[in-house]
């Protein structure tokens, strides 16, 4: 009996790490409904196998074009909700794919891997240690000279399993473009992020930005035109000058220093520097009235002098 009990539990293990498909439902062609299965439980890390890949030997069409779902709820189970528009193909010699998601929870990723010998596209779950007891659903266009649509589980509570089918798990980076040709684009509340999945502003961009021009809107009294009001008092040469020496930069203007450490306020700066040129802009006038005069009292000597 206790043998009989162990090999039922080792087939519960087995099936729980690879979660065989449990029905696809034809609509038309390839165009399909397909109920995945589950994670298999709680602290589990799973990948979707979506279609086999081209792996150096020419490969016919493969390709995934629909949706995944993903879900957690119950009144004793916290809500989760994970969605994933994918576009993938591998035909001839080469794959392509992007993917969209929406999460209220951790993101999807692209990834490639090791299957039973065959070389695989697939998505990475979203890891929570509370499973998606809903499974994972698929609906849209795929079909696959291997596995399609296969749930793996690659980790347990933190341990490696399936490593003896399961290899070489590895990114794919996104090779598709995403076009969008409309009147007006919105995005509201939270960040964007653009080369980054971490966005820490309104917009995040990790790159350059190429632009036409750049409208930054500001506060009145932000902007330094004080500086030429009568009441405004204006350093001394001698005392900029005694600045520079002690602090290798001008005043109220940031050093190489706090900018390496929290990058460059781009509106903040160029207050700064129009500070500046405003303030040189009236030591120029100054020092132009001390030429001038002087200049006069230089001819003022020469008739002196002359005249006598």
């Amino acid at each position: 009996m206790n043998k009989i009990l162990k090999l039922i539990i080792l087939s519960l293990l087995i099936t729980s790490f690879t979660h065989a498909q449990v029905s696809t439902t034809p609509l038309a062609g390839d165009y399909k409904i397909i109920d995945i299965g589950s994670s298999g439980g709680d602290y589990t890390r799973n990948l979707i196998l979506l279609h086999e890949i081209y792996n150096g030997t020419l490969i016919n069409m493969n390709n995934a074009v629909g949706t995944i779902t993903a879900f957690r709820g119950a009144s004793g189970a916290g809500n989760r909700i994970n969605i994933i528009e994918i576009n993938s193909s591998s035909a001839y010699n080469s794959t392509s794919a992007l993917m969209k998601s929406f999460d209220n929870n951790s993101n999807w990723a692209l990834k490639t891997c090791i299957y039973s010998g065959k070389k695989y596209l697939a998505v990475d779950v979203p890891y929570s240690n509370a499973y998606h007891n809903w499974g994972f659903k698929f609906t849209g266009w795929t079909k696959s000279t291997g596995e399609n649509m296969k749930s793996v589980t690659y980790q347990i509570n933190g341990a490696a399993v399936n490593t003896d089918v399961l290899s070489d798990i590895q990114d794919f980076s996104s090779n598709m473009n995403e076009t969008h040709q409309v009147n007006n684009f919105f995005v509201m509340a939270n960040n964007v992020g653009i080369g980054t999945i971490s966005p820490d502003e309104k917009l995040t961009v990790k790159g350059k930005i190429h632009t036409q021009e750049v409208r930054v809107d500001m506060l009145g009294p932000l902007v330094p035109d004080y500086v030429f009001e009568n009441e405004y008092k204006l350093k001394t040469l001698e005392e900029v000058e005694n600045y520079i020496r002690e602090n290798k930069h001008l005043p109220e203007v940031p050093s190489a220093y706090d900018i390496e450490k929290n990058g460059l306020m781009l509106a903040e700066m160029n207050m700064a520097l129009l500070k500046k040129i405003e303030e040189l802009t009236l030591y120029m006038i100054e020092m132009k009235k001390e030429n001038e005069k002087q200049n006069q009292e230089i001819k003022n000597l020469k008739k002196t002098v002359f005249s006598k």
